[in-house]
């Protein structure tokens, strides 16, 4: 039963990663590339939509922690998100088109409609995941189990969407991937069970007192450092695979690929999803790893096994170099999927036995989600900057070398500066230094 009951709470992480992942992968390339969105113009609007994640995600968080009904504080706002939530997501793939301006506005508007749905339903989620997984034996095989289910969603997000947004259009693709979405999470609240509220023990904080006894909390500082950081990574990885593939790899139509005749899509699908099922092995790897020498030591090795595949991405100038640097880059994909949820679940631990001596899951995964979501900012930012220094000619089939370079420096050099804060952050984070209390979990 705990098994059965931790692979349908994970349903929600494969919902999740599909929203997440296909989104960050095709969205950008799609009202750039495809529809002709201006690329400054685009980097503004990831601006502004980080923002509002800032504020957005710790709202959310407050308002779940708040809420009381007969089926708890979080269950209602996932079972009841699902379909609105993947409706949401299909909409963001069916834009007018009738004049640039108005492409901008309905991108911007339809990105703050996806994200306010996806924030409540994703905190929520999330936060349900010390109750399902109350032991650190518990988080690290839910843990595990998660990434597993979110590894299949990744597949389909890196190999099913561009192939079906290619072959068949962005439309039918929308659909698809928005039904998994409201599926997935649905089948994710079968059997949960909040544990009750002891009303005697909770305080009535307001946001602007509650957000000041998180941020006071040394531990979740460092952590958000690291997390922003991962988050960094895997957003530039998705959201500039579609430019390296094409640009700096050169793979626009046909290529041969070990003998097999493969379209763009179909290459670009090889290139990240073999790495992302190699992962799911390797993900299985590291759970003894994170069992014997803890959260800290564990994220900080495994950081650092990013930094020689995205070395070899940053000059591979054909597919097999392209897929070598992907390749190389699978521990440190498998790692960072394992880490965050088992740290920030230390940390409220941590932060439950102070003087108000109650949880507060949903403001502490508000923030993180919040805070984190600012790595959409800064990619937006350096997208617009590197493209305008550059010369990117949205649209074009050709780009300078300049531009070409642009590219590479955004997928391969500045993940490894991100790495290295990761490393930074988690040699700075004051828990997790005595393993002794991983032994459970071995």
């Amino acid at each position: 039963m705990r098994i059965l009951k931790f692979i349908s709470y994970s349903f929600g992480n494969f919902a999740n990663t599909i929203a997440y992942q296909v989104f960050g992968n095709r969205i950008n390339f799609y009202y750039v590339d495809v529809l002709g969105l201006n690329a400054s113009i685009a980097g503004i609007l990831w601006s502004i939509y980080g923002l509002w994640n800032a504020i957005n995600d710790p709202l959310m968080g407050q308002l779940s922690d708040k809420t009381r009904s007969r089926f708890g504080r979080r269950v209602p706002y996932v079972a009841f998100g699902a379909i609105p939530l993947g409706l949401s997501f299909f909409f963001l793939w069916t834009p007018p088109t009738q004049s640039p301006w108005v492409l901008a506005a309905y991108f911007l508007m339809i990105l703050f409609i996806f994200d306010t749905l996806y924030s409540l339903t994703i905190i929520a989620y999330n936060s349900l995941f010390t109750e399902v997984a109350p032991t650190p034996r518990d988080r690290i095989d839910l843990s595990a189990t998660r990434e597993i289910l979110a590894t299949v969603a990744l597949l389909a997000s890196f190999i099913l969407a561009p192939i079906i947004a290619e072959e068949v259009g962005y439309f039918t693709m929308g659909a698809i991937m928005g039904t998994l979405i409201a599926v997935g999470y649905l089948i994710a609240m079968i059997g949960v069970k909040e544990r009750p509220i002891d009303e005697t023990k909770e305080q009535s904080l307001g946001l602007g007192q509650s957000l000041k006894l998180v941020l006071s909390n040394h531990a979740f500082r460092w952590f958000l450092g690291a997390n922003i950081s991962k988050e960094y990574i895997w957003l530039l990885l998705a959201a500039m695979l579609p430019f390296w593939r094409k640009y700096a790899l050169g793979i626009q139509g046909e290529v041969d690929v070990f003998g097999i005749s493969m379209s763009g899509g179909d290459a670009e699908a090889v290139l990240l999803g073999l790495p992302i099922l190699l992962a799911i092995p390797t993900l299985l790897l590291w759970r003894p790893f994170l069992a014997k020498n803890g959260y800290r030591k564990t994220w900080i090795i495994g950081t650092l096994t990013f930094i020689p595949g995205l070395l070899v991405m940053t000059f591979a100038r054909d597919f097999y170099t392209g897929l070598l640097g992907t390749m190389l880059i699978i521990p440190g994909l498998a790692n960072s999927m394992i880490m965050p949820f088992p740290v920030i679940s230390e940390i409220i631990d941590d932060d439950a036995k102070q003087e108000h001596g109650f949880r507060r899951e949903g403001l502490f995964f508000g923030m993180n989600g919040g805070i984190v979501k600012l790595a959409f900012s800064a990619q937006g930012i350096l997208f617009a900057i590197v493209t305008a220094m550059t010369g990117f000619a949205e649209g074009s089939d050709v780009q300078t070398e300049s531009a070409i370079w642009g590219i590479r420096f955004l997928i391969g050099i500045t993940p490894i500066i991100a790495a290295l804060l990761i490393a930074l952050c988690m040699w700075k984070y004051p828990l997790g230094r005595d393993t002794n209390l991983m032994k459970e979990a071995a």
